[in-house]
């Protein structure tokens, strides 16, 4: 009688398909609930990771400590001095910068910061700050009517501050006029002039009326000099006497500046005169002295006192002072004395 079972070989097939069919069912179901998480799962997961990330920065900034970080404070409108102090009280650097605007009137002030008011930074960091120095100039002044040295000197510091040239001055041209010396009459550019570079600028300048007072040197030469000497006092010309031997006794025999000749502050007059004939009682010398400088003319007398006490005039003339030379002929034991305003102050003995 046959026996109807299976194969052994047969049943070992069938148990291991029922084995990996059970194992890849496993499997499956496994993957199922690992990656269908219930919805509360889920949001859980989220929120423990953004925790997380809130706990960690709330740690560093605890360990960051307050006193190593600062606020950036608002410094627009304030002068370039009191933005400067502020900063130094927040130990912040600050870093200066100019530049133009559109106004004059905010020159010298913030108009600009880097970084802007707010912004957090560590302890002796830079902050850069911009300071106006003042509009655009793009016309030329009008410099009519003021006074050419205060406008040389106003352009000069201008150009120092702003650290811009806008003028190449020329030489100015002086002409007579009834305002003022050194009232600017005209320029050139005129004013208002848009200036698209570096401008050539030059006035027209009063020197002042010409003075009626002003003396013009005459002609001196063959003259005899006391005459000479005289009419150079009288017109308070500067001059010194040189003394030479010669056969025109007493006569001025050169003069070291030409007849017609405007007399100028400093110019000084040098006459040389052949020395004149005396007899052998009197004498002729150059009495010199250096009296002091006046702002004004003084009233001047040289005077010869003889023996007897008789007093005659030399010379009377008014002088602001400085050295003087007089040429005098004089009888020996005679006293030449000087005076400012009737007070003696020089004697000399004639020998």
């Amino acid at each position: 009688m046959m026996d109807n079972k299976p194969p052994h070989n047969q049943l070992f097939l069938d148990s291991q398909n029922l084995s990996d069919g059970n194992l890849h069912e496993f499997r499956e179901n496994h993957d199922n609930k690992i990656h269908d998480f219930p919805e509360h799962v889920s949001r859980g997961l989220v929120l423990t990771i953004v925790g997380s990330l809130i706990i960690s920065c709330a740690i560093f900034f605890i360990f960051l400590k307050s006193s190593d970080i600062v606020v950036v404070p608002n410094l627009s409108g304030l002068y370039i001095e009191e933005a400067i102090t502020e900063l130094q009280n927040k130990e912040l650097i600050p870093y200066v910068e100019l530049k133009f605007s559109s106004t004059s009137l905010d020159k010298g002030k913030v108009i600009d910061q880097k970084p802007k008011a707010g912004t957090v930074l560590r302890l002796d960091s830079k902050v850069k700050i911009f300071i106006s120095k003042g509009a655009v100039i793009n016309k030329v002044d009008n410099f009519i009517g003021k006074n050419i040295d205060d406008v040389l000197i106003n352009l000069k510091a201008n150009a120092i501050n702003n650290n811009r040239m806008l003028y190449h001055l020329l030489r100015p041209v002086e002409i007579e006029s009834t305002l003022p010396k050194g009232t600017i009459i005209r320029q050139e550019p005129s004013p208002g002039t848009k200036i698209a570079s570096l401008v050539d600028l030059q006035f027209l300048v009063s020197k002042g009326q010409e003075d009626s007072s002003v003396k013009y040197i005459k002609n001196y030469v063959g003259l005899y000099y006391k005459d000479v000497i005289i009419s150079l006092l009288n017109d308070e010309i500067d001059f010194d006497v040189n003394v030479s031997k010669g056969n025109d006794f007493g006569s001025v025999i050169y003069q070291s500046l030409s007849p017609g000749n405007r007399i100028e502050n400093l110019d000084k007059l040098i006459i040389t005169i052949n020395e004149p004939r005396v007899n052998s009682t009197s004498v002729f010398g150059i009495m010199t002295y250096k009296l002091d400088v006046y702002s004004s003319s003084v009233d001047i007398m040289l005077k010869v006192k003889d023996s007897s006490g008789n007093s005659s005039l030399f010379y009377s003339f008014r002088s602001k002072g400085g050295l003087i030379k007089l040429p005098y002929e004089a009888v020996k034991g005679s006293t030449i004395e000087l005076y400012i305003h009737d007070k003696l102050i020089n004697q000399t003995l004639v020998n």
